[in-house]
């Protein structure tokens, strides 16, 4: 810490006239100004920091939910999609039954048609 001599200070003060009060005047107000302004701007400062991580940790907590949300989701449509697989393999073996008894019945008709041409001739 800086310790002044005052009486020093002052015969300094008394030389320079009345520009180097005015001067040390001038200084003191702006030191003190600037004091007061800079503790408001820092304090300004932590509060709007402040504010800001209080939202970036809200908004972590929504994204996170709705990760929750996007994961359920994405067992919900897993399970539609096989669902309808299953559905369609359902759907294409009775097709291929059908299939299968249609031409059953084709061979049975062609060969009652060649039975009756051939009883009628």
């Amino acid at each position: 810490m800086i310790t002044i001599n005052w009486p020093e200070f002052l015969k300094w003060l008394a030389w320079g006239g009345s520009g180097a009060m005015i001067a040390v005047v001038m200084i003191h107000n702006i030191y003190r100004l600037a004091d007061k302004i800079i503790e408001k701007f820092v304090g300004g400062c932590m509060t709007l920091g402040q504010e800001f991580i209080a939202a970036q940790k809200e908004q972590a907590c929504s994204l996170a939910k709705m990760a929750q949300g996007t994961e359920g989701l994405r067992d919900a449509i897993n399970e539609f999609v096989r669902r309808d697989n299953n559905e369609h393999r359902e759907m294409i073996i009775l097709l291929k039954y059908t299939r299968e008894q249609i031409e059953q019945m084709t061979e049975s008709m062609e060969c009652i048609a060649k039975h009756i041409k051939g009883a009628t001739s």
